[in-house]
């Protein structure tokens, strides 16, 4: 039961992170969508994420929990990425980022 909950467990990250795909495919294509996108909320995700991965391998010493979040963590610094792409070509990012 283990084994097959394993198996699950991986096959659901990889589902997880392919769900992000059509968020990101209209991000891509839409640059209106960009500009919604919080930059707190998806840094916060990734920064919870990272320490999933710490977690899963310092504690649990699981690879494949680090594996699933890492797969996460990619998807989500993608969305990241076009949300600060947005706030740079507008000019419109927050000033405590514009400050650092």
């Amino acid at each position: 039961m283990e084994q097959l909950l394993s198996v699950l467990y991986g096959v659901s990250g990889i589902a997880a992170s392919a769900l992000y795909i059509p968020q990101i495919i209209r991000y891509h294509r839409d640059p209106s969508a960009r500009a919604s996108i919080s930059l707190l909320s998806w840094g916060g995700w990734i920064v919870i994420a990272a320490i999933t991965i710490a977690y899963a391998l310092c504690v649990v010493k699981s690879t494949l929990i680090a594996a699933v979040a890492g797969l996460n963590v990619l998807a989500q610094i993608t969305v990241l990425s076009y949300g600060l792409r947005s706030r740079f070509r507008s000019g419109r990012l927050p000033p405590a980022a514009l400050a650092r």
